[in-house]
């Protein structure tokens, strides 16, 4: 192989390199493998000088020295075309690569003023949310971190550094970032695409979080214990105790609380995603109340509320607990009437929150007048299951209708329809068929629509068809049992 040598062109630069041939001679014994500094490969070109190499890659010409020593070159003065050097981060030059503001609901502060979408976030930026707020921004590298509510993180690195790659004809840029969360809860996804220098980190009081391109949540939301929790949806990250120089490897569906007085990194599998089906799909003010689901080992629920599908404007961000298991809701009063992305996930006993369960749900500024049912019976004609009722208002006046309809579904949310005659839309009489029926267990809702068009539902009820319904069994009064 050709070698290229670099003439040394004035006394300045002879001592440099004699002090770097010095080096190298002390430390041969060192080994490059030992050295865990972070660093990245350059290919030598055939028209490399040394001297110019060093002026444009390193942030100091005599930088070389400690190039040299790290790769372990026996003459520092000849490089080889070709020739690989692993160049330490510490000792390139980069360019700061600025990230933008995505995204913003309510109150978003960037450097202590309000921001907007489309704002520059430079290195050393501090970011901001308020209570029932949330922002999005997107780094350098194309990596998007979301801030939930009550949220306050620095943008410590977000740089990105040429390199030579010897499979292509020109360079590649490699991406480096550090975030601080000194408060609050971040979701993020690592952009798979871009090349690292060191993984994208998130690093809290009490731990560092590192990946190179996954989905990941990290959290640091009670200073008092001082636990930090880091979440994974997707990929792998690697999070780290600084205080007792512990970590562990977290990958997909998994999740460990770091606490900086604990050693051990336990890792957890997440909890599931809840079954939203049975929540309800409108709730009513002023409480609007939404019940959580059941889940199995959850101690509690993160329930948060967004514009968009995407979960890029939260507008809240609650936490619920559970009480000895006893069922429990968040109230959604608050929220202007509309229909709103809700996201659900568990809590489990560590603090840990599971996968998300998403439903749109909409928020009514007034429950309509209920009326109920005081007598009712079931009945098999003809193969088909004939409800018969009579109902009044809530106030117990008598209720007068122009027409009724029914909503017949298999569970109480009325989620799960079941399938009625479809020729049978509306008729004033209280009576309606509800098909042939199988045994089991079903819900109905009636709705009257009144003379003056309001349409009025009735409270949601419960009835059973035994097991020999239709063949022995043909009647059965009083079915109907109202849903609490």
């Amino acid at each position: 192989m050709k070698k290229v040598h670099v003439p040394l062109l004035n006394t300045a630069q002879a001592a440099i390199y004699l002090i770097a041939i010095l080096w190298v001679s002390i430390t041969a014994s060192v080994s490059h493998a030992q050295v865990p500094e972070p660093s990245l490969p350059y290919t030598v070109k055939a028209s490399d000088k040394l001297i110019v190499l060093a002026k444009d890659l390193l942030v100091r010409p005599d930088a070389w020295a400690e190039v040299a020593r790290f790769n372990g070159l026996k003459d520092p003065n000849f490089v080889v075309p070709g020739q690989r050097l692993d160049i330490p981060l510490r000792l390139l030059k980069y360019q700061s690569t600025p990230g933008k503001v995505v995204s913003t609901a309510g109150d978003v502060q960037l450097n202590a003023a309000a921001t907007t979408v489309g704002a520059v976030v430079n290195e050393g930026a501090r970011l901001q949310v308020g209570a029932n707020s949330s922002a999005v921004i997107e780094l350098g590298d194309g990596s998007r971190v979301k801030l939930l509510p009550a949220t306050l993180m620095e943008v410590t690195q977000n740089r990105s550094y040429a390199m030579r790659d010897a499979s292509t004809s020109g360079s590649t840029t490699w991406f480096s970032g550090l975030l601080r969360l000194a408060q609050g809860a971040l979701d993020t996804v690592a952009s798979q695409t871009a090349k690292r220098a060191t993984p994208l980190q998130i690093e809290t009081p009490t731990s560092l979080v590192g990946v190179r391109g996954t989905q990941f949540r990290v959290a640091y939301e009670d200073p008092a214990s001082r636990n930090s929790r880091t979440e994974v949806i997707e990929g792998q990250v690697r999070t780290e105790n600084p205080a007792q120089k512990s970590g562990a490897d977290l990958p997909r569906g998994t999740g460990a609380v770091v606490n900086p007085a604990q050693k051990e990194v336990k890792v957890v599998q997440l909890l599931p995603a809840p079954d939203l089906s049975s929540l309800p799909a409108e709730v009513f003010k002023p409480q609007a109340a939404l019940p959580m689901p059941t889940l199995a080992d959850a101690s509690g629920y993160r329930v948060q509320v967004a514009s968009d599908a995407q979960f890029e404007k939260i507008v809240r961000d609650l936490k619920v607990m559970l009480t000895a298991g006893t069922p429990t809701s968040v109230d959604l009063g608050s929220l202007a009437s509309a229909s709103w992305h809700t996201r659900v996930r568990g809590i489990d006993a560590q603090g840990l929150e599971g996968f998300d369960a998403v439903k749109l749900v909409a928020v009514r500024d007034a429950k309509p007048t209920i009326w109920r049912v005081i007598t009712s019976s079931l009945s098999v004609r003809n193969y088909q299951t004939i409800l018969s009722w009579t109902g009044v208002q809530a106030d117990g006046a008598p209720l007068s209708a122009s027409r009724y309809t029914v909503e017949l579904g298999s569970n109480a949310a009325l989620m799960q329809p079941v399938v009625q005659p479809p020729a049978q839309t509306g008729t004033a009489s209280n009576e309606w068929s509800l098909g042939p029926l199988k045994s089991g267990v079903y819900f109905v809702r009636l709705k009257a629509s009144a003379p003056d068009g309001t349409s009025l539902p009735s409270e949601i009820y419960r009835f059973e068809l035994t097991g020999n319904w239709g063949v022995s069994v043909f009647d059965a009064s009083g079915s109907l049992e109202a849903v609490k």
